[in-house]
């Protein structure tokens, strides 16, 4: 929960950000880029890792460092400070999803996404906290103490850490044969491509809806967003049931085509359907991820699931960050609503990825 709070203080904060360090649009999104970066590139390592330490050690490990680079984030009064500390936070924080996630597919054989759908619930609460942490910081104090009580929230999360999650039983290395098989390399690929498309969205809806809000809004627009991304964890528990009876991609196409217009939209409507639209972008876009974790385990072999699990959230949550950069741009020289209908264009290149995905697994058969 608490790394997904720590992934809304920036979007909830961005204007706010903007006029502290005296900076444009493009600049703090190039700052939000760079640590997502991180966020992603730290996730790589965690398969093998994993593997030797197993994922008690590790989600401890990481609890403690996201605890000590947030509070360098909160006592930053200069954009290199808050560049540097973000960035450390970003890497302590990319342990948690690859390890969390590999353990979840290991334990539950059976109801996979529902798992990832219950997980995923918690998610969607962290997300909802992020905007009403940032509201009240802002409201009476300053957007340093956000990250300083997110900070120490996460301490108390440690003791739970050592207690609850197991120590599974450690997989053999993973040796360079284990990847040659060019028919799971293929399918691995077009997969890739989808979570990379699934990335970029979700860092455009999660970074951009905030600043979207506070335009239209002003100071309240945080609290609102905050009831908006807590809609989620409907979509959430809807793709969990759904996912385990039905066939996922075939859900996630359908997923992908109902987001075209949602994100067009946003260019076109006044304040009270902003909201609707909104909440359901925010309950279909949070649908995504337990079907995407699911997919995982349909398509890889147990010994190379969690390399693939780090691959994937490297794409969601780190190369994606470049999305942040390229709708700082656009917001810089247009406007942060009309970010959505360019990148709505990605929808169309997703079903045709899960299309090509669909049939080479139906070749094998």
């Amino acid at each position: 929960m608490s790394v997904h709070i720590i992934m809304m203080l920036i979007p909830s904060m961005y204007i706010h950000l903007i006029d502290y360090f005296s900076l444009n649009a493009s600049k703090v999104g190039l700052v939000f880029s760079i640590a997502s970066f991180c966020f992603g590139i730290g996730s790589l390592p965690m398969s093998f890792l994993y593997n030797k330490y197993g994922p008690k050690t590790l989600i401890a490990f990481s609890q403690i460092g996201i605890f000590a680079s947030a509070l360098l984030v909160g006592f930053s009064n200069n954009i290199v400070m808050f560049s540097i500390s973000n960035i450390l936070l970003g890497l302590f924080a990319s342990i948690h999803h690859p390890v969390s996630l590999t353990l979840i597919s290991e334990v539950f054989e059976k109801n996979i996404s529902k798992a990832n759908a219950f997980h995923g619930v918690f998610g969607s609460i962290g997300v909802s906290l992020g905007p009403l942490i940032s509201y009240y910081a802002l409201m009476y104090f300053s957007w340093h103490h956000a990250f300083i009580f997110t900070a120490f929230f996460n301490v108390i999360l440690i003791p739970l850490t050592l207690k609850i999650i197991p120590n599974t039983e450690k997989i053999d290395v993973l040796q360079i044969n284990d990847f040659n098989d060019r028919y799971q390399n293929s399918i691995l690929k077009i997969f890739l491509m989808i979570s990379f498309v699934v990335g970029l969205s979700f860092t455009v809806f999660n970074t951009f809806i905030p600043s979207v809000f506070n335009i239209d809004f002003g100071e309240n627009s945080n609290s609102i967003v905050s009831v908006i991304m807590l809609t989620g964890f409907i979509g959430q528990i809807l793709s969990g049931y759904l996912g385990d009876r039905f066939d996922r991609m075939k859900l996630l196409s359908f997923v992908f085509l109902l987001l075209l217009p949602l994100f067009i939209s946003i260019l076109f409507v006044g304040k009270n359907l902003l909201i609707i639209v909104s909440v359901l972008l925010a309950i279909i876009m949070y649908s995504i991820q337990p079907l995407i974790n699911s997919i995982i385990k349909d398509i890889t072999p147990v010994k190379i699931r969690s390399v693939v699990f780090g691959l994937n959230f490297f794409l969601m949550f780190g190369l994606s960050g470049l999305a942040a950069y390229l709708g700082g741009v656009i917001a810089d020289n247009y406007s942060f609503k009309l970010i959505f209908p360019i990148f709505a264009l990605l929808f169309p290149i997703g079903i045709l990825l899960l299309r090509m995905l669909n049939e080479k697994r139906k070749a094998k058969v």
